[in-house]
C-alpha cells in the first residue's frame, strides 16, 4: 500500500469540504492491494490532527448565524503545505459562500501564511469580494494580525496605496498582530508622529493597551504626544471608552471638563460625537457652552443637527444660527442645513423668519445658494 502525501490528503479533504460542506474526518480508507484485500485500511497521521480553535472569534452577529458545516484547517495543518497548495486552498476558500464554512477554512490557513504570502492572499480576497464574494469580518481580522505578527510596516505601505478601502478595524487588527509579536517595537512606533489616519489610529491602539486599561495612564500617555496630532485624537477614542466604564461612569460632557486643557481641542469632536447619541437638549445646551472652544467641528455634530431638523427644522434653524461660524474652519454653518428643510416643508415661515435675520448673517448665502 502506497502511502498517500500530507499536503496531496488535505488538499482533497478540504475540497469535499468545500463541495459538499460535510467532512466527518480528514482521512478516508487507502486503496488495497489485491495481494492484501484483507489488510484494514491505515489512518494518515494527518486525522490526528485536533480540530481548529479559532482564539478570535467572529463578531456577535455571526455567531450562529452562519455556523461551519465542515471542519477548519490548523495553522499547523498550513504549515504542512507547500506555498503554492496554501494560495490555491485559499483561493478555493475565498468563494465559498457560507460564512461560517468560509471562516473555518480560511483563518487557520491564514495564520500559516509568510511574509511572502500576504500580498497575494490580500489580492485574493480582494477579487473575491470584489466579484460579489465577500468574506466574514473574522477572515479580514485574521489577515491583518497576521500581517502586523510578520511584516506591519509593509501593510502600512499598502494602506498609503489604498487608502479608502480599509477602515479603522484593519488597522487595530494589524496594530493587535503586531503587539502579540514584538509589543516593545510596536510602542516605540506608535510614540512617533504618524502621516496617515490609519497609521494614527494603530498607534492609539498600542499606546492604550500599554496603559492596561487606566484612564488616568492613557491620559499621561496622551499629554506626552502632539496636542494637535492623528495619534492623540484617536487615542482619546480609547480614553473615553475607559473612563466611561470607571465605578464614576462620567458622561462625556463629565469626561471632557476633566481633560488637560491642552487635549480638550483634540476631544472636542469625540464629546460632541458621544453626546450626540443621548439627550437632545443636553446635546444643544452642550453645543451652545462650548461652541466657542478650540477645537469645535460641526462636521462632527451634523448628523444630529439633521435628525434635529428633520422633527423641527423651524426651532432647529433658530437655535444653530445662533452658533459661532469662521469661514476658515467650519465648512458649513451648522444652521444652513435646518433652514433648507424649513424652508422646504414651511416656505412661507422660513421666508418670512429669514427676513429678520441680518443681511450679512454667515449661513444665509450658503443655505440660499443651495
Amino acid at each position: 500500500m502506497l502511502p498517500m502525501k500530507r499536503s496531496t490528503l488535505l488538499i482533497l479533504a478540504l475540497g469535499t469540504a468545500v463541495t459538499a460542506f460535510s467532512l466527518a474526518r480528514w482521512s478516508r480508507p487507502a486503496a488495497v492491494s489485491s495481494t492484501h484485500a484483507a489488510a484494514p485500511p491505515a489512518r494518515p497521521a494527518l486525522a490526528r490532527v485536533s480540530p481548529v480553535r479559532d482564539t478570535t472569534p467572529p463578531p456577535a452577529k455571526e455567531i450562529g448565524k452562519y455556523p461551519p458545516a465542515c471542519k477548519g484547517v490548523t495553522t499547523e495543518q498550513a504549515l504542512q503545505l507547500t506555498s503554492q497548495e496554501r494560495m490555491a486552498m485559499l483561493a478555493r476558500g475565498a468563494l465559498v459562500s457560507d460564512w461560517g464554512n468560509q471562516a473555518a477554512l480560511l483563518c487557520g490557513l491564514i495564520s500559516g501564511l509568510t511574509s511572502d504570502e500576504l500580498a497575494e492572499a490580500t489580492k485574493i480576497l480582494t477579487d473575491a469580494r470584489q466579484l460579489g464574494n465577500g468574506q466574514p469580518a473574522v477572515v479580514w481580522q485574521s489577515l491583518w494580525q497576521q500581517w502586523g505578527r510578520l511584516d506591519p510596516q509593509a501593510a502600512f505601505a499598502r494602506f498609503a496605496e489604498t487608502e479608502g478601502d480599509e477602515t479603522n478595524d484593519c488597522a487595530r487588527n494589524l496594530m493587535q498582530g503586531w503587539l502579540e509579536t514584538r509589543a516593545d517595537g510596536a510602542l516605540a512606533w506608535a510614540q512617533t508622529p504618524k502621516n496617515t489616519r490609519l497609521e494614527a489610529v494603530a498607534a492609539a491602539l498600542a499606546i492604550s493597551r500599554d496603559a492596561n486599561g487606566d484612564p488616568k495612564q492613557l491620559a499621561a500617555a496622551l499629554l506626552k504626544l502632539p496636542a494637535d496630532g492623528a495619534t492623540a485624537q484617536a487615542g482619546l477614542d480609547d480614553y473615553f471608552d475607559l473612563a466611561s466604564l470607571t465605578p464614576d461612569s462620567p458622561s462625556p460632557a463629565e469626561i471632557y471638563a476633566q481633560l488637560d486643557p491642552s487635549l480638550r481641542p483634540a476631544a472636542w469632536s469625540v464629546a460632541a460625537k458621544r453626546l450626540t447619541l443621548g439627550d437632545p437638549a443636553l446635546v444643544k445646551s452642550w453645543l451652545t457652552t462650548h461652541a466657542a472652544d478650540p477645537g469645535r467641528d460641526y462636521q462632527s455634530t451634523a448628523r444630529f443637527i439633521s435628525s434635529q431638523a428633520y422633527q423641527d427644522p423651524a426651532a432647529t434653524a433658530r437655535w444653530a444660527a445662533q452658533l459661532p461660524y469662521d469661514a476658515a474652519r467650519d465648512s458649513v454653518h451648522p444652521a444652513a442645513r435646518a433652514f433648507l428643510m424649513w424652508r422646504q416643508s414651511d416656505p412661507a415661515a422660513a421666508e418670512a423668519w429669514l427676513k429678520t435675520q441680518p443681511a450679512d448673517a454667515p449661513w444665509i448665502p450658503r443655505a440660499s445658494a443651495d
